[in-house]
């Protein structure tokens, strides 16, 4: 007497399987199955269906449900139109087939395949079905893979939003071409950190200013409303994401995350080698200048902090005490002076208001004094880069060439001891294998032996990668001191000095204390730039 069987009939469709047209489309395998499930007498229970889901993940809504059902005693019969409706991954598709729904009584019918876990004749079957699955997603995925990759290497913009200060072509999907409503709000946040706002509070600020953002600003042009229940404000993430990203200068990188394999889809940072980058592929929001001098914000001193008003001081993290080292504080005294100036403006060394003249000297500045002299010296290197840019470049590269010989060949030296000694390693490690194979040596001995040549292996692969990076940088001084001259020479008429000027020209400010010649007081102060450093005429 045969059985009366309650049928699941599961149901799976992803993306790639809609280029197959509708033979395998939701509809068409219900359909059949179903008329299957009709003439073999039987009763269905229920339609399992994941629709747009990959066959090499097997955390799927549909299955769960179908699985929970099978435990639960509801169906006993689960059945669907070939085995890659299942699943992919022949591990996991196995494991179903082979332990999952016969652990629950389930019977297991793939109809195309021929594949009956009733009867077990067919298991070699099964196991080359799975097998090939597999290697069809694996296929599959490396296809995918190398059409994304042409794509990226030809320059073409591929994503489903736009970055906030451009929109896609109405011609041509993979151009972007500058928004003129959100564009200004790309170049204020660049504005806004050169002027030293931290990420938050750059953030802040918008959220103050009620700017939109970025995903508001989608559904804003779309004309729909935001569903999903985003966030329409600005957070710190947000804004170090825009002001990282090189979209900006015109330029398109790419291929920065990835997946773990074709089975594990979960997204990883790749190293920066493996990324795709092609240049002046679209119109650029912000200038090369603003761009670098954004970047070196990041290990920029002149951070600052803002006072009760919210802004930051004019010389605010720059200025560094010439004796102890310690950062300059600023000093606001509101207090109506003879001149009839209401509001006094100077800095002193942060040790000795600390700590007291045991600590330091007060190394005390009036801001317009300082402000005058740091104009006057803009505007001297600025001439100077202009009137006599050859004699200054060699002065400049003479100069940085003396500085880093000695360093380079340090550099040098530790390298090349690096590279010696990483083969060593390897053969240590190797030997090490050898003798607890050979029983020359106990496992506990070899064990500790191998920790101890990886660690040190470790160590000499990550000083060989900061030691590479350091010997780049020196051989960059050429490029620094062009890039300075090019800077400075756009300087020559500058009348007012600003906070964004100072950011992008100067890295940081000493001062001395005030002593006396010739009955006159004077002080040092050295004015280091930003590439070169500090230039003396």
């Amino acid at each position: 007497m045969q059985e009366n069987y309650m049928v699941g009939i599961y149901a799976r469709l992803n993306r790639d399987d809609e280029r197959a047209g509708e033979s395998v489309s939701i509809e068409n395998q219900k359909e059949m199955l179903s008329r299957y499930v009709r003439e073999q007498g039987w009763t269905l229970y229920d339609y399992y269906c994941d629709d747009g889901v990959s066959g090499t993940t097997f955390d799927r809504p549909g299955l769960n449900r179908l699985v929970q059902d099978a435990t639960d005693r509801k169906i006993n019969l689960v059945l669907c139109k070939d085995l890659s409706r299942l699943g992919r991954d022949y591990i996991e598709a196995g494991k179903y087939t082979d332990f999952v729904f016969p652990s629950l009584g389930c019977r297991f019918i793939a109809l195309n395949d021929g594949v009956d876990t009733l009867r077990k004749n067919n298991e070699m079957l099964v196991i080359l079905k799975n097998v090939m699955n597999d290697l069809y997603a694996r296929d599959t995925s490396s296809k995918i893979k190398a059409v994304k990759q042409s794509t990226f290497k030809s320059g073409k913009y591929v994503g489903c939003y736009a970055p906030l200060g451009y929109r896609k072509s109405a011609e041509d999907k993979h151009i972007l071409e500058i928004d003129p409503v959100t564009a200004p709000v790309v170049r204020r946040i660049f504005d806004l950190r050169l002027q030293g706002y931290g990420f938050r509070k750059i953030a802040l600020q918008l959220n103050a200013e009620k700017v939109p953002s970025p995903r508001s600003f989608y559904y804003m042009a779309e004309g729909r409303e935001n569903l999903r229940g985003e966030t329409p404000y600005w957070n710190d993430v947000t804004v170090k994401t825009i002001l990282r990203n090189e979209v900006y200068l015109g330029h398109m990188v790419r291929n920065k995350t990835g997946t773990v394999s074709y089975k594990n889809h979960k997204q990883v940072s790749k190293p920066e080698s493996e990324w795709i980058r092609v240049e002046h592929t679209h119109e650029p929001l912000i200038s090369q200048e603003t761009w670098d001098a954004v970047q070196r914000m990041d290990n920029h001193p002149a951070r600052g902090r803002s006072g009760k008003s919210g802004t930051i001081a004019l010389f605010g993290g720059l200025l560094r005490c010439m004796d102890c080292g310690s950062s300059m504080r600023y000093l606001r005294d509101y207090r109506t002076r003879k001149s009839g100036e209401s509001e006094y403006r100077a800095y002193a060394c942060n040790r000795y208001m600390s700590g007291g003249k045991n600590a330091c000297s007060s190394h005390y500045i009036n801001q317009k004094v300082l402000v005058q002299v740091v104009l006057t010296d803009i505007r001297c290197k600025a001439l100077w880069a202009q009137n006599s840019r050859e004699s200054l470049r060699e002065q400049l590269l003479a100069r940085e060439h003396t500085a880093s010989m000695e360093k380079t060949r340090t550099l040098q030296a530790e390298l090349n001891a690096i590279g010696k000694r990483l083969p060593e390693l390897d053969r240590l490690i190797q030997a090490a294998y050898e003798d607890k194979v050979l029983g020359r040596i106990p496992e506990s001995v070899c064990i500790n032996l191998l920790n101890q040549y990886e660690a040190e292996r470790r160590e000499k692969q990550e000083r060989s990668r900061e030691l590479t990076e350091q010997l780049a940088a020196s051989r960059e001084n050429e490029q620094s001191v062009d890039a300075w001259l090019d800077m400075m020479q756009d300087y020559a008429q500058l009348e007012e000095l600003d906070r964004p000027t100072l950011v992008r020209l100067i890295q940081k400010i000493e001062i001395s204390e005030r002593y006396t010649v010739d009955g006159h007081e004077e002080r040092d102060i050295h004015i280091y730039y930003n590439f070169v450093g500090y230039t003396e005429e």
